[in-house]
């Protein structure tokens, strides 16, 4: 009786010595870390932006387009510009070509087979203001604001040919390429869904209508993920795109402007409130934003590895490391009191640690 008492006494001693000498061990653990944000100013505002290989292509408005060496993400280098005869909005790299929809001027290709000294742009001009742009075998498709969707040959990329139009009902901001279709963000219209099997002769669009105003568009797997302005996040069901299912929102706090999906998550270009990032493992019930703040505004955004680049207008590229965004330490549940002991002993409480652990091997045997 008198041994259980003072095993008892020693072990309320011992947790008592615990939250004394060891308070922020275990018990005030910090929240999850933010991720890591870093910049590398731009003349211009900074709306879109494309990675390729140790690059990123950004769109720097009526400064043209904008060239940073990032391969060390956490120190961008200095931006190389190639200026543009309209506004540099959306910007797709593929091969040696960059290819901007640059606003009045249309369609803008530029030889950056050497990044650090671009060529100088060739224009294929568009009926309206050229926002989006995307590459997809031969073709360029371009969101053309008001005339919808303009598709130019690019097979020779320094002469690109004369656009063929397929119009929309709304304002095409943003475009995305799979397989045989174009799948439009188009404004007030929501998503447009464009049958391209020959881009020389475009299909009539096919619409789902948001609530918000769709001007981001990205598709990965059956889904395709909107940036749907002050709505937030919308997906819709493409896996039959001549017939898009209902939008599922999962709102957001700024205004989505621009989206892009690697994996299991959507990650949000979010004007005011940087970068969103949403788990769409299940696209029917995306999950609850989190949230890494830029001090720009949000407007376009690729993934790549670990890391997520940022068009922040003002402030020109935002590169943040989201590996911690989407990979959260969670506080753990109980802790075994083994663990309390061995702490106990690791950070001061030697004595009644050890006096602890002997008492209770007694009481074992």
């Amino acid at each position: 009786m008198q041994k259980s008492k003072k095993t008892k006494i020693l072990l309320i001693i011992l947790l008592i010595s615990m939250f004394v000498v060891i308070p922020n061990l275990f018990f005030n653990r910090r929240p999850p870390q933010e991720s890591s944000v870093y910049y590398e100013y731009t003349t211009g505002y900074a709306v879109g932006v494309y990675v390729s290989g140790d690059y990123a292509y950004m769109t720097a408005d009526i400064n043209g387009l904008a060239i940073l060496d990032i391969s060390d993400p956490t120190n961008p280098g200095a931006p190389v510009y190639e200026d543009t005869t309209g506004q540099a909005w959306g910007v797709y790299a593929s091969g040696d070509y960059a290819y901007v929809a640059d606003g009045d001027s249309g369609l803008a290709v530029i030889d950056v087979s050497d990044p650090t000294n671009p060529g100088t742009p060739v224009y294929e001009d568009t009926t309206r203001f050229a926002y989006g742009v995307y590459v997809s075998g031969n073709y360029a498709y371009v969101a053309d604001s008001a005339s919808g969707l303009a598709v130019i040959d690019v097979s020779d990329p320094t002469n690109p040919g004369t656009p063929i139009y397929e119009d929309t009902t709304g304002y095409a901001v943003g475009v995305y390429v799979s397989g045989d279709y174009a799948y439009i963000a188009d404004g007030n219209q929501g998503l447009a869904v464009i049958d391209i099997s020959d881009p020389a002769n475009p299909g009539a669009p096919v619409y789902e209508d948001t609530t918000g105003y769709a001007v981001g568009v990205y598709v990965s797997g059956d889904y395709a993920y909107i940036a749907d302005d002050n709505q937030g996040l919308a997906v819709i069901d493409v896996s039959d795109p001549t017939n898009p299912g209902t939008p599922v929102y999962e709102d957001t706090t700024g205004d989505a402007r621009g989206v892009y999906v690697s994996g299991d998550y959507a990650y949000v270009a979010d004007w005011t409130s940087g970068l969103a990032v949403i788990d769409v493992s299940d696209p029917t019930n995306p999950g609850t934003p989190v949230y890494e703040d830029t001090t720009g505004y949000a407007v376009g955004v690729y993934v790549s590895g670990d890391y997520a680049y940022i068009a922040d207008d003002t402030q020109g590229l935002a590169v943040i490391d989201v590996s911690d965004l989407i990979n959260p330490r969670t506080p753990g549940g109980a802790i075994p009191f083994e663990l309390i002991i061995l702490a106990s002993v690791i950070y001061g409480g030697a004595v009644i640690g050890v006096a602890v652990v002997i008492l209770i091997r007694r009481k074992r045997k």
